[in-house]
């Protein structure tokens, strides 16, 4: 399928913003043009060599596996080409028309409207605080259209980052002073972000579906790029005009920047803990935004500033009164007719109705729906039939108000059902199940759940989604499979579901599931493979039997689908040994601090369609590498120690999920201390401060990361979960502290000509940097210790190339 509109509106929306840019003052007429030029040649030799290589393979009749989706790339450049060569051929117009076109550069200095040092530190503090907000709403929307694993989240913190310094790099060149102007554009570019956001979705995206990673991360880039690089560019301006009318040294308005940073950090982690949706949230912040700028800037008497607050109040009131969310998410899920959304700390849960049928939808993946009977039956009975007399049961996750009477055909005096997400279990606890059975309700983490319960039970039966993130990972690791057999009666049983049952299990898809295979077997004397509508592992002591047909027989359960009706035990033995063959002994076991299993699904994600495999890791290294050479020797130090520290940040908030249980709330707690360490750095002077030693200090900053490693496996084995959160939480501050002094001294010389730009723009390369490789590659192929001893490698690299 070939998206023409989709492409033609794409590059529409980004060359009317890379025009309104350049029609702000942002950069010059010459880069605009010099840019699009460059998209024009990079397409047309695209489409040309890819032409010319589909015409030999048809005359020399090639076989080549690339030919197909070579032709589809070749119809999406032309297009692109093709719109870009007639906005080419509308420049230059003129050119035919035989007149002679004036043109004149106006690049006066506009005053604001005052220049009190006040007035700069609020402008930083609120630019600093809006900045932060949107990155963490957006952040938590992308994840909920794009699927939530890490190798996307490093995508969009990266992306935030490159673009974030390409704008701090045009900020630095560009002679831009009005802070009317530049105050506007920084509020109208989330606006432009969001309807890029909501335009591509539509475009691109059917209701449910998750964008593949070449998808996800294209849509991230370029809905990034209008907010992002203004916020660079703003701050950057920001900071040079602060230090040539109030003498703010680059530092202080570092600090002030990033304070207002750890606020949002804070106020979200409140809010975002189930008080405001997201959209909601949004807007606010917008809205509140505006309301500064309109009132530092463009109203100064009394009266119409009295009017000009009520309206805002007015506003921002009816934006939550509302619930803007509800017009969103019916945007973003077209085909349902949305009736209620709402955010929880771990994601979003929206009800609609397609056909006068209800549905539930998890973060845009489609949850709960009516006439389930396959998949409910496949969750349940697989295991249930292996127990004998059951008594006692335990649910993870899944549909309580699916599974559960399922489970009660089994005659069980005991479930317990646990969910991490208060609002799902909460629902459960309204259930409203007639049974003489005890169904107990526990709004928890499984993960310290399992470890902490003293209750044995019968079977236990894991309905979480695949290891595709950090956090799921957790409940596929040998330490979770030990602690689940601690838990487990005699001869008990436990299923989990690592992933779909593909009629053809590739490389990728082998290693994954040997990962987690080899892991049950190193706890339990046997593990079967089940294939169903997805992949089951069933694991226990005692002999297991897939010949479901004839338990359901013989234990006379009624069921829809598991029935010999529709399951033939044979084929069912067949393919489950042919499975078990494929089980690669060899692979290494999953592990909480060693997360393969992670990284073997985004392999197998990458795998599922190999000719945009390389596409994409070509677009990956192009995006967030190729910025390394323009990073001058001078900025070096300030680059890779940026590096270390975004890479230390993701570490943290892994270990932070091993020691203590699924920690989303704490991420904005952790960009707080974070952020706060990095004031404290940039904001606080030292007499001993100089370039000279800042490899000293680099070196220092070797040894804590080197001793940090030593320290992963202590501190994440803690039994106290208050004292471990507490340790990791404090360890961010050192290095952050020291990252913000090297910032303050290499944007302090005195001898150098306007340095912030620069080095800022070094900072947030190096951050995006560390971002893709600790969470895309480090962690889950090295493993914690490993990947913070990588942090200091990082460093010494810095400390080798920097300036003398």
């Amino acid at each position: 399928m070939y998206h023409v509109t989709g492409t033609l509106i794409t590059i529409s929306l980004l060359y009317l913003t890379s025009l309104f840019f350049q029609r702000s003052g942002i950069y010059s007429l010459f880069f605009h043009r010099m840019f699009w030029n460059s998209i024009l040649a990079l397409t047309f030799l695209f489409t040309a060599f890819a032409g010319i290589f589909m015409a030999l393979a048809t005359n020399f009749k090639w076989d080549s596996p690339f030919t197909g989706q070579l032709l589809y790339w070749h119809v999406e450049a032309g297009v692109a080409m093709g719109l870009t060569g007639l906005l080419h051929l509308i420049w230059h117009l003129s050119y035919f028309r035989g007149f002679l076109s004036k043109s004149a550069t106006h690049n006066r200095k506009v005053s604001p409207l005052r220049r009190e040092p006040f007035s700069v530190a609020a402008n930083l503090f609120m630019v600093g605080f809006t900045s932060t907000a949107v990155q963490i709403l957006l952040i938590r929307e992308l994840m909920n259209i794009t699927g939530g694993y890490e190798l996307i989240s490093g995508v969009f913190l990266a992306s935030w980052l490159i673009t974030s310094a390409a704008g701090a790099a045009i900020g630095g060149r560009s002679s831009l002073n009005d802070l009317r102007k530049i105050n506007l554009l920084f509020a109208i570019s989330p606006f432009i972000s969001i309807v890029l956001l909501l335009t591509l979705s539509r475009l691109f995206l059917q209701t449910g579906e998750v964008p593949t990673f070449m998808a996800g991360m294209i849509l991230t880039l370029v809905l990034l790029l209008p907010f992002c690089l203004i916020s660079g560019f703003t701050f950057v301006r920001l900071i040079i005009n602060a230090k040539e009318m109030n003498n703010f040294p680059p530092g202080r308005s570092f600090a002030i920047e990033t304070t207002g940073g750890i606020t949002a950090g804070l106020l979200l982690t409140l809010l975002t803990s189930g008080l405001l949706n997201t959209w909601e949230l949004l807007l606010l912040i917008l809205l509140l935004f505006l309301a500064y700028m309109t009132l530092s800037f463009y109203v100064d008497r009394k009266g119409p500033t009295f009017m000009t607050k009520l309206f805002f109040t007015v506003i921002i009131s009816a934006a939550v009164i509302s619930e803007p969310d509800i017009l969103f998410r019916q945007f973003l899920l077209s085909s349902i007719h949305v009736t209620s959304t709402r955010d929880t700390p771990y994601g979003n849960i929206t009800t609609g109705e397609y056909s006068g049928e209800e549905s539930v939808w998890y973060n845009h993946i489609l949850l709960s729906y009516p006439d389930d009977a396959i998949e409910r039956e496949e969750n349940i009975h697989f295991a249930m039939l292996q127990a004998d007399n059951p008594e006692t049961v335990l649910l993870i996750s899944g549909k309580p108000e699916s599974h559960i009477p399922e489970i009660l055909k089994y005659g069980v005096r005991k479930i317990t059902y646990v969910e991490r997400d208060p609002y799902l279990a909460k629902n459960a606890e309204t259930l409203n199940i007639e049974t003489a059975a005890e169904i107990i309700v526990e709004n928890s983490d499984a993960f310290r759940y399992i470890g902490k319960t003293k209750e044995v039970f019968d079977l236990i039966i894991l309905l979480l989604p695949p290891p595709s993130t950090f956090s799921l990972n957790r409940y596929y690791t040998s330490e979770f499979f030990e602690d689940v057999k601690k838990r487990l009666s005699q001869g008990g049983v436990f299923m989990c579901s690592p992933g779909p049952n593909d009629y053809y299990l590739n490389r990728e898809s082998v290693n994954l599931y040997s990962s987690i295979h080899n892991s049950l077997a190193s706890g339990f004397g046997n593990v079967i493979p089940v294939a169903g509508n997805k992949l089951f592992f069933i694991a226990s002591d005692k002999k297991i039997s897939v010949a479901f047909s004839k338990l359901v027989s013989e234990k006379g359960i009624k069921n829809l689908y598991v029935n010999p009706g529709f399951l033939s035990d044979d084929l069912t033995e067949i393919k489950s040994a042919e499975i078990k063959a494929l089980m690669d002994s060899g692979i290494r076991k999953n592990h909480s601090s060693h997360p393969v299993a992670c990284f073997h699904f985004q392999s197998y994600n990458l795998s599922k369609d190999l000719s945009k495999k390389i596409p994409a890791i070509v677009l990956m290294v192009a995006a967030f590498l190729l910025p390394l050479p323009a990073v001058r020797r001078k900025n070096m130090l300030m680059y890779f120690s940026a590096a270390s520290l975004a890479g230390f940040e993701i570490i943290v908030l892994l270990a932070l999920q091993i020691a203590v249980g699924n920690m989303y709330q704490m991420t904005g707690l952790v960009i707080a201390i974070l952020m706060a360490g990095l004031a404290a750095g940039a904001g606080i002077a030292f007499r001993w401060e100089s370039v000279s030693r800042l490899k000293l200090i680099a070196f220092m900053l070797i040894l804590y990361y080197l001793a940090a490693a030593l320290a992963t496996g202590a501190v994440t084995e803690i039994k106290s979960s208050f004292v471990a959160a507490a340790l990791i939480l404090i360890s961010v501050l050192p290095p952050a502290f020291i990252t913000g002094h090297i910032f303050r001294t290499l944007t302090g010389r005195s001898h150098a000509t306007n340095p912030s730009g620069s080095t800022y723009s070094a900072d947030l390369a190096g951050s995006a940097l560390g971002f893709i490789l600790l969470s895309g590659v480090a962690v889950p192929a090295l493993g914690l210790r490993n990947s913070v001893i990588l942090l200091s490698v990082f460093l010494f690299t810095g400390i080798i190339f920097a300036k003398k």
